[in-house]
């Protein structure tokens, strides 16, 4: 979105998914206001972390984040209480439910890695073909879910393409 100031027409705001920027020269050079945490969140997913929950989830080009949901500090939450667990544009985030420091986030085309909050430690766990087996096709944004009954199980799809067509092509 962008505002165009009437008394000034070189004056530009402008919002996006990466924050707020300002113009003073009709575009030429852009000035960007780091003190508002604002960003634009694919799916947001949440943990059982004491004393306040945190809020996960994938954000248009700025990676995939988690913070908390309040605070105990008078100056509230900061931007520096924020913590990356994925790179690149962010998707589905999922938390294990029974440890808040175990979160499952991915990137476009099922890129997908564990974070783990107490270590830092980001292990990528997409599963690849082995050799001699059909390549797996992920969808950009592709579908992950932790186990209800077994949190050690993850669910995160794909399909198999060998190349070849199957079925007939009407008119074909």
């Amino acid at each position: 979105m962008i505002w165009i100031d009437p008394a000034n027409t070189d004056h530009y705001l402008v919002g996006c998914d990466g924050g707020l920027y300002e113009s003073f020269d009709a575009g030429s050079n852009w000035i960007f206001k780091p003190n508002l945490p604002v960003t634009q969140f694919y799916k947001v997913a949440t943990d059982n972390a004491l004393p306040f929950y945190h809020v996960h989830g994938g954000t248009q080009d700025n990676f995939s984040i988690g913070g908390p949901s309040r605070t105990i500090s008078a100056n509230g939450i900061m931007n520096s209480d924020w913590y990356f667990t994925s790179l690149g544009d962010g998707f589905e985030t999922q938390v294990d439910q029974s440890d808040p420091n175990i979160i499952y986030a991915q990137a476009q085309y099922g890129a997908l890695v564990r974070y783990d909050r107490r270590s830092g430690e980001i292990l990528r766990i997409q599963k690849l073909e082995g050799e001699d087996e059909p390549a797996y096709r992920w969808n950009w944004d592709a579908p992950l879910v932790i186990s209800r009954f077994d949190n050690k199980r993850i669910y995160h799809a794909a399909i198999k393409f060998s190349g070849q067509m199957t079925g007939a092509i009407p008119g074909k």
